[in-house]
Parts: structure tokens; sequence; C-alpha cells
């Protein structure tokens, strides 16, 4: 986020009373807007959750039959995302079939390191002389995001013709090969193939093909229901922001915190603490604070010191309940927060239906939600209570 956007956003909220004040959560529709042009994440009770992640994840599953052309693992990758390419390929004017051809096989259908550890479909950043250049995406969803954007602020693509083929997945891949997206001289003749395999599989999905959508002038009907999370407090809202907040695994350093992350870091005051670790997305109090903050779930909670943050769940019996410690995550939701005098972490299941903890800790690692639950009876359990 630019620091001109930044300041908006900052400008907006202040001007909305919903920092640092009692929470208010009528919000306008232009605040709802700008909300959703950023990907912000916040909390409304009368709706869906306004995550632009969330809504975009609407994903398949595969019905265990490969089509005529595409292996098993490729008719997987094509059910998996089919919702999520066909909607931005209808809202940006890109054939969504030509996107999951590059998808299948620049990602080797979604097993690639860069799909798997940086939900990179496209190798989006990375160049012949520093493949690891790559960027890191916060979530599947954001990653195929980031293809379609890139598509679409590159003006040599747009000089090439690209936007001119929104129902003509080889002219469009022609176009994008013919203003240098790849090098390779059998570039275009590889996908043509995979394409007309989707195409078929599509046929048989009933879905819409980009020629339809096009003339239909971009509406998409989806084939699943988009799901965004849901926004009753403890349940999805936390959950949600602070699982697009974190990383899946433990492989990136204290430099390396989620682009989200530090973006909203900055968004909540704590770019500015006087904590270089806080700054930085190393530290377990400043993680779970960001969460409350910039979800709107809890503009009030303070920060940082574990232990300040522990007195404030307690002392707010009114906004938070203190749930037993079984030593089990069986009376746990997602989006339940443990709290010592010394650490703080959230509990949170993850798109695969398993219970994580999601944590950072202070001067050793960012925040990610690779563990799995663990008992520890010297925590306590608060979680927040709908509003």
């Amino acid at each position: 986020m630019t620091k001109k956007l930044l300041l908006l956003f900052l400008s907006i909220l202040l001007s909305s009373s919903l920092i640092f004040t009692t929470p208010s959560f009528a919000l306008s529709d232009a605040i709802l807007d700008f909300f959703a042009k950023n990907g912000i994440y916040y909390y409304n009770p009368d709706g869906l959750s306004g995550n632009s992640d969330g809504c975009y994840e609407g994903v398949g599953s595969y019905d265990g039959v490969a089509s005529a052309g595409l292996s098993s693992l490729q008719s997987a990758f094509v059910d998996k995302y089919h919702d999520i390419a066909a909607q931005l390929g209808a809202e940006y004017g890109i054939p969504w079939e030509a996107v999951m051809a590059q998808g299948i096989l620049e990602s080797a259908s979604g097993t690639s390191r860069f799909a798997r550890e940086r939900n990179n479909f496209f190798g989006i950043g990375a160049v012949d002389s520093n493949p690891n250049n790559a960027r890191h995406f916060s979530s599947p969803a954001e990653g195929w995001k980031g293809y379609f954007e890139f598509i679409s602020n590159n003006p040599r693509y747009r000089n090439h013709g690209a936007f001119n083929h929104a129902g003509d997945p080889i002219g469009y891949i022609q176009a994008i090969k013919n203003a240098g997206y790849a090098t390779d001289a059998n570039y275009v003749p590889k996908l043509a193939s995979i394409i007309k395999a989707i195409q078929n599989r599509s046929t048989e999905k009933d879905w819409e093909s980009s020629d339809a959508l096009a003339k239909s002038g971009g509406s998409f009907r989806s084939s699943n229901p988009i799901i965004c999370s849901p926004t009753t407090a403890g349940n999805g809202d936390l959950n949600a922001t602070a699982l697009a907040f974190s990383w899946a695994d433990r492989s990136h350093g204290i430099n390396d915190p989620v682009d989200s992350y530090l973006q909203a870091l900055n968004a909540v005051g704590l770019g500015n603490y006087a904590d270089k670790f806080v700054q930085m997305g190393a530290s377990c109090d400043a993680f779970v604070a960001t969460v409350l903050r910039y979800s709107g779930a809890d503009p009030n909670v303070p920060c940082c010191g574990a232990n300040r943050m522990l007195n404030y769940f307690a002392s707010h019996p009114e906004l938070y309940e203190e749930v037993p410690n079984t030593g089990s995550s069986a009376n746990l939701q997602p989006g339940d927060i443990r709290a010592s005098s010394s650490h703080v972490e959230m509990y949170v299941v993850d798109e695969n239906g398993n219970g994580r903890i999601a944590s950072a800790s202070h001067g050793d690692r960012t925040a990610d939600h690779a563990r799995g639950y663990y008992a520890n009876n010297n925590m306590r359990i608060f979680r927040l209570r709908k509003q």
C-alpha cells in the first residue's frame, strides 16, 4: 500500500470512528468499496466478510474422472480453480481457459515449488537470471489475482492487443507471447493443446466459456458457491484474517512476513512501534493485536506486551469469554486466543480443516500457522464475544 493510499485509508477510518474508539459496524458504502478495492479485511456482522481473498476462494472439488486430453492431476487442478480463474477472467477481460492452461504448464498443475511454497502459479517476479525472485502470495486466490493484475498493469501487453481477445484464448496467448511473456518458441502450440482439453472439460461441466462471458458483458455464473468467510466473532472472521496474515510453513525468516500482514501492521499503527521486531512482523503480541485491530473485531486491543494483552482479555469479560483449557482442541473455535504472561497466539482452522496455531515469535520468526495444535496448560483461552 503506497503512502498516499495509506493516508487516505487512515483518514477514512478516523472520520468514521473506527480506530481506537468505540467500534461502529455501520460501515458506509464508500468505506466498504475502498476496503474491497484494496483487499482490506474488515468485520461486518450484518453480511459477508469483505476480504477479496475469501470471496475468490470458491474452489470446487475433483470428481475423480479425468477428461480426454487432461491427466487426473490436471483435471483436479482445473476443477479446483475454475471459479477463481473464470471470475477474475470476467473481471479483467482475459480468457480464463488460457490462464488455466498457463497455470497447468507453468506450475505443473500446482505441484511446483513456487506454487506450493509461495502460491505463485505463474512465476510472477521470476526472471531467468534470478528465478528465486518469484513473488510470494498470501493465498492461492491472491496468487491467481496476482497474474491478472500483472498483465493488466503492464502496458506492453495492452499495446500488443492482449485485451482484444476476451473470448479467444489462443489469440490472447499469441498476443502476450508477442509482447515477450515467454521465450519458448513452442509456447503457443504447447498451450493450445491444453486449452482444447480444458474447453472439453468445460463443456462436460457446463461451465461458461470465456467467449460466453465476454458476450454477456462479463457476468460470471459460479458453478460452486463463492465462499466468503463467515463473520460470527470467534468463528471465521478472525480465522480468515489470521490465515491471510501468516505463512503456512516455517521457511520464512523474520524479514519475510506475508505482504498483507506487513501492510496491516502499518495500517494499525504498529509499523512505527519502538520495538524493531514488532515493526518487522516478528512478534507474537503484535500479530494477534494486528489481526484483532485490522479485522475491526477489536480496534482497541492494546499492544504490545503479552502480559499486558493477557490482562486486557481477562479484565474485559464483556468482550472476551474465558474458555476452559481442557488440554485439547475439542472445545476450541477458530479465532480463539491463547495467552500467557509471555506469549499470545491464535487457534485457527486451515483450508483443509486442520486445527493450527497461528503465531509469531519475538525476534525469532514471522507469523505462520505451520504448527498443529499442542497442549499447554499454562495458557488461558479467550473467545471474542459476538457483538
